[in-house]
């Protein structure tokens, strides 16, 4: 394991506190964890992406028992951690928020992992450099950069990737560029494909329009102007195109008709940093521009829309004594828009905000800081909201031994009117008595760190007052209200071994969400839903004198049988996933990676798209692929 430098001497109070913390990415960096569990900031990394040759959201999350990656393909795929919707969390990708709610019926996150260096993960009490309004914490996921890929004393390389699936007999192509232009400044470009035909489930059958066709690139620039300021400049763009079902997280049937579907998504960011030279100015400046866009055609209509956000966040870091101070202000505009007809609806959040990290002694380390938000909507409806308030935060960690410790925190989350969902906009109105989102998250975890094992024991629970969901009958109609008080329970364990070649590691997560006293079902869209305590086994064994890596993950989903009056129970799976990476030349310029998912082709439903309705009496989710065999080969040079 490796940990990079933070940017203040503090390094051990950020990294200390982090459980808790939840740090922004410009704020703590980590890499090179392999998947494992950080101080309670889960990371899985780029080595671990490529490993596994992850290709949708939930390859990246496979390993993390508290997360379940509903959906059954990219397109249709919605993260659900500790029971709730990634809708209640703040998602960025290289600190740009991914803002807004496409459609209910389908994934908002669209993430390529050939692209990524790293996804962070802080569920539950955070900081307040967790942004505005993370109600149930934040996903942070960062994509890699020339420097990532460049070995030492290279000035100028490539990357070719290529990869074949046999479920869907697709393949992947990506071709990466990066050099160094001069002593101070350098680029990365990245091209790829990905083309698959219908996924075949554990029983053979094959689910239709399922079948994909992505394009994806990343441009970054990265250097300094002079000593002391840095700057990065990035534009991604992901591409996806195919022949899908208007509600494509449940099956093909008359009435869930067929349509073209177009799915894009662009992101810039421009990231300054300045090192003064002083204890007191290290200042960080941000901005970004996110679209992202849904259509849907078919031979009666055209219509599609989107969300469009702008951000920026000027922040401060000074150390004084002992205390190392974080600030600064943010702003982030959202426009949520319609087409045929053209519609929209304007959202914005400014906010301000304060972090102090403090080393009291060598032992006990603490965190506290403060935000205010303040939001405005104006609503298609020409109805306007606004609504303001702060959010406070305390963290403490002890450390009993140089071994064991312990951490408590406390946080809450303010969050105000936003673009609820882009396609229902026009369609679906905000009741006029909307009242701001208010959470309360706490959080105790007991810590074990030694040469060769580590452990945690984390128990939490988090209360969402008054959260935001679709209300309502289809007899009475339905609306965007205060839906009730989602309170979520729960504890995760983790323990891991290693040794000079090899490790395991073992993960549990229990938690119940509860909406008003009632579990969460599949109908509590952009809310949340239910599922069942997940135990994950992780195992690799390196054997160096063959260059090879040999790797295996099991995880096990009990029964979810805690469930509201007229549904059923979400039945209980396993799936084993086994790896291979080869080094044939000893070196990363000839790699070949060996991949079998859902080895046992095993026919099941992922809790997040089981889909149970009460009414026609039946599971209407789509099953996940059966058994996956992936080989890609990459050639670097």
């Amino acid at each position: 394991m490796r940990v990079q430098s933070y940017p203040l001497k503090t390094l051990a109070i950020a990294i200390a506190l982090s459980s808790q913390a939840g740090f922004a990415e410009e704020d703590m960096e980590v890499v090179e964890v392999e998947g494992h569990r950080l101080n309670g900031v889960n990371i899985v990394d780029l080595t671990d992406i490529q490993k596994k040759q992850a290709n949708d959201l939930e390859d990246i999350f496979r390993d993390q028992p508290s997360i379940t990656v509903g959906g059954s393909f990219g397109i249709a795929q919605k993260i659900y951690v500790r029971g709730i919707e990634d809708t209640n969390l703040n998602v960025s990708v290289d600190g740009a928020t991914q803002a807004g709610y496409l459609f209910h019926h389908q994934g908002r996150l669209s993430i390529e992992p050939e692209l990524l260096k790293q996804a962070e993960l802080k569920a539950g009490a955070g900081t307040a450099l967790d942004g505005p309004g993370a109600l149930g914490g934040a996903i942070r996921f960062e994509t890699k950069d020339a420097e990532d890929l460049l070995r030492p004393g290279e000035n100028f390389g490539a990357l070719i990737k290529t990869g074949y699936y046999s479920n869907t007999d697709g393949y992947k192509a990506s071709f990466n560029l990066y050099g160094r232009l001069n002593d101070n400044w350098s680029g990365l470009l990245v091209l790829g494909r990905n083309d698959t035909h219908e996924i075949e489930d554990g029983r053979g059958n094959t689910l239709a329009n399922t079948s994909t066709e992505q394009e994806l690139g990343l441009l970054k620039l990265s250097g300094e102007l002079a000593p002391g300021h840095k700057l990065s400049l990035s534009h991604e763009r992901r591409y996806d195109d195919g022949r899908r079902n208007l509600r494509p997280h449940f099956y093909d049937a008359p009435w869930n008709q067929t349509t073209d579907q177009v799915s894009r998504r662009d992101t810039t960011t421009v990231n300054y940093d300045l090192d003064g030279n002083s204890d007191l100015l290290n200042l960080e400046i941000s901005a970004f521009k996110t679209d992202s866009y849904l259509n849907q055609r078919n031979s009666s209509f055209n219509e599609g829309a989107g969300v469009e956000s702008y951000g920026l966040n000027i922040r401060n870091s000074s150390l004084l004594g002992d205390h190392t101070l974080i600030y600064g202000v943010e702003y982030r505009d959202d426009r949520g828009y319609y087409i045929n007809p053209n519609i929209e609806e304007d959202a914005k959040v400014y906010g301000v905000y304060i972090q102090d990290l403090y080393e009291v002694n060598d032992v006990l380390s603490v965190s506290y800081g403060l935000r205010y938000d303040r939001y405005t909507l104006d609503d298609v409806d020409n109805q306007s909201f606004s609504s303001n308030g702060f959010s406070p935060n305390a963290n403490i960690e002890y450390k009993f031994t140089d071994q064991w410790s312990v951490r408590l925190g406390y946080s809450t989350a303010l969050r105000g009117q936003k673009i609820k969902e882009a396609y229902l906009i026009g369609f679906r109105a905000n009741h006029p008595d909307l009242k701001e989102e208010k959470a309360n998250n706490a959080e105790i975890s007991l810590n074990y760190q030694g040469d060769s094992i580590r452990g945690s024991l984390e128990v939490y629970r988090s209360e969402i007052e008054d959260v935001v969901g679709t209300v309502g009958t289809r007899a009475t109609g339905r609306f965007f209200g205060n839906a009730g008080d989602l309170v979520t329970k729960g504890f995760g364990v983790n323990i891991a071994k290693s040794w000079e070649r090899g490790e395991i590691s073992v993960s549990y997560s229990h938690n119940k969400p509860e909406l008003d006293g009632q579990p969460l079902d599949d109908g509590n869209l952009g809310i949340g839903t239910s599922f069942g305590d997940a135990l994950v086994i992780n195992a690799n064994y390196r054997f160096p004198e063959q260059n090879l890596e040999l790797g295996w993950s099991g995880r096990f989903v009990q029964e979810m049988d805690d469930i509201q009056e007229g549904y059923i129970p979400k039945p209980a799976f396993n799936t084993q996933d086994v790896y291979l990476e080869w080094l044939p030349m000893g070196t990363e310029q000839l790699s070949v990676n060996l991949t079998v998912s859902n080895a046992f082709d095993k026919y099941y439903l992922d809790h997040g798209t089981f889909g149970y309705d009460p009414d026609s009496q039946r599971t209407i989710g789509l099953p996940e692929p059966g058994r996956d065999v992936r080989l890609t080969l990459g050639w670097k040079f």
